[in-house]
């Protein structure tokens, strides 16, 4: 008798282990994008990790208004994990692959399922000529956005600034 109620104490710790969100430690963390004070509307942030913090950082886009929530990036993931691990990171600020501002497509909603997006949207094009953010904040090597992430929750509006020569960059 005692070996069958092993076997079944086993079998509910297993499902136990299985319940639960098993993703990183993570905070939220959101914001307003600026540059020179206006919005800064339809562009991507990555939180890059600085030496010592752990995890693989953080992304998010900004909306019309410049208002952005950051994603913790989770290699292999099968589902967003809202928020950023805690710790130091440089902020880069891009362009993103596929326009923002078209409208996106959205899931059936009886089945609930995914749509899968292999391309930019039909009639979408990206648009040529050079983006209105300074090379200064696009690479993690330039950035002077550096913002530290803590427990609970954050709030960082990221100021950039267009003149070449002005490093006045902040994180509030």
């Amino acid at each position: 008798m005692s070996k069958r109620w092993r076997i079944l104490a086993l079998l509910f710790l297993s499902t136990l282990v299985g319940c639960g969100d098993s993703g990183p430690l993570r905070h939220p963390v959101e914001g307003v994008l600026r540059i020179d004070g206006e919005p800064l509307p339809f562009k991507s942030l990555t939180f890059l990790p600085i030496e010592g913090t752990k995890g693989h950082g953080a992304a998010g886009f900004s909306d019309e208004d410049g208002n952005y929530k950051l994603q913790a990036m989770v290699p292999g993931a099968l589902r967003d994990y809202p928020g950023c691990p805690p710790g130091r990171y440089r902020v880069a600020i891009g362009e993103p692959m596929i326009p923002l501002d078209s409208p996106q497509p959205q899931g059936d909603a009886d089945n609930e399922a995914p749509v899968v997006i292999l391309g930019p949207p039909a009639g979408s094009r990206r648009k040529k000529g050079k983006g209105n953010i300074p090379n200064l904040y696009r690479w993690e090597a330039t950035t002077p956005l550096i913002v530290e992430v803590g427990e609970g929750f954050d709030n960082f509006d990221l100021e950039l600034s267009s003149k070449p020569q002005s490093l006045a960059a902040s994180a509030r």
